[in-house]
């Protein structure tokens, strides 16, 4: 139950980093999703695409430790729709030693 509840909060944050990254104007002030701007979540999206992504950088398990990971959780539907790995989703608060809140 823990492992499908940290793939969804992280697919449901790649998704929304990379929806946000398409439609944002650069000259606007970021848009924040669940606590962070997506110039922050831009930081981890490495981590969550393609077949064998790397492990998550410092920075960017800097940024996860700031998000509302019930916001992240809530979302997770549509990050599959982006390409997001799910693996590499699920693995991502392990890998940086987050905490997650449980029945998401």
């Amino acid at each position: 139950m823990a492992k499908s509840y940290i793939t969804m909060i992280f697919l449901l944050f790649a998704m929304i980093m990379t929806v946000q990254i398409v439609t944002s104007n650069a000259a606007e002030t970021p848009a924040v999703i669940c606590k962070v701007t997506i110039n922050d979540l831009v930081l981890c999206l490495p981590a969550v695409m393609g077949k064998k992504p790397p492990k998550p950088t410092p920075d960017c398990c800097a940024v996860l430790r700031k998000a509302d990971t019930q916001c992240m959780c809530d979302q997770k539907s549509e990050l599959g729709k982006f390409g997001i790995s799910p693996a590499a989703a699920m693995n991502l608060p392990k890998q940086c030693k987050i905490d997650v809140p449980r029945g998401c």
